[in-house]
């Protein structure tokens, strides 16, 4: 009896660790598939979250480009503005030069050069607006000596407008001229100027900071009367 007793105990932990090695076997059988299936989630996860990063940073980008493009415009438009208003009060308080000189030394498509008191302290200077490269610049010089004279070496320049474009590429000449019966209809004086019939300046300033947006072109105008010529023959 206590043989069968002991037989039947062991039969019964036989089975026992049978049972529990069949528990183990499909535990790790079920851990190994949800293992697997749980690295398809994840990949499937990754790949969302990569397009998610993505399409974020692309707009982030475009987002950065756009605010760098409004910058580069608005500082474009205030170096445009300051320029044509400072340049009208020095055309239309034009007069001689300290030397006697006329008023208006030379006159082109894309340069203007005058005599204007543009410090106000009673003396003409020499003043040139002209573009090197694609910037409008401003020489100017003061007058020294008597009888006054306007050395060249001593012209000291200003950057006006950055990107600066001229014919053909700009629709519009820098500078156009006319006399004294202008009305708004007529043609502009001949190339080459004659200075003595200019009584009108019209500025145009057309500027690109970015040549590959068409809607990046800008130009402004301003019609300038050089007042202390409107009674000279």
């Amino acid at each position: 009896m206590i043989n069968y007793k002991y037989e039947t105990k062991n039969e019964n932990q036989k089975s026992s660790k049978l049972d529990s090695l069949f528990l183990i076997s499909t535990f790790k059988f079920m851990f190994f598939l949800n293992k697997g299936f749980t690295i398809i989630e994840l990949l499937v996860a990754l790949g969302i979250m990569s397009g998610i990063v993505f399409v974020i940073g692309a707009f982030g980008l475009d987002l950065f480009d756009f605010q760098i493009f409004l910058s580069d415009i608005f500082i474009m438009q205030q170096e445009i503005n300051q320029t044509l208003l400072s340049m009208g009060v020095e055309i239309r308080g034009m007069g001689p030069s300290a030397n006697g000189s006329y008023p208006i030394e030379s006159a082109s498509p894309a340069s203007f050069t005058f005599y204007s008191d543009v410090d106000g302290d009673g003396a003409f200077e020499r003043v040139r607006y002209f573009v090197a490269g694609n910037i409008l610049r401003r020489g100017l010089i003061e007058p020294v000596g008597n009888p006054a004279s306007y050395p060249t070496a001593s012209e000291s320049f200003k950057d006006m407008v950055h990107d600066v474009i001229l014919p053909p590429t700009a629709s519009a000449s820098l500078f156009i001229y006319y006399d004294e019966n202008y009305t708004g209809t007529q043609a502009s004086l001949p190339v080459p100027i004659d200075v003595n019939r200019v009584r009108l300046l019209k500025a145009t300033i057309t500027a690109d900071r970015t040549p590959q947006d068409p809607e990046g072109k800008f130009y402004y105008s301003s019609v300038m009367l050089m007042r202390n010529l409107r009674n000279n023959q």
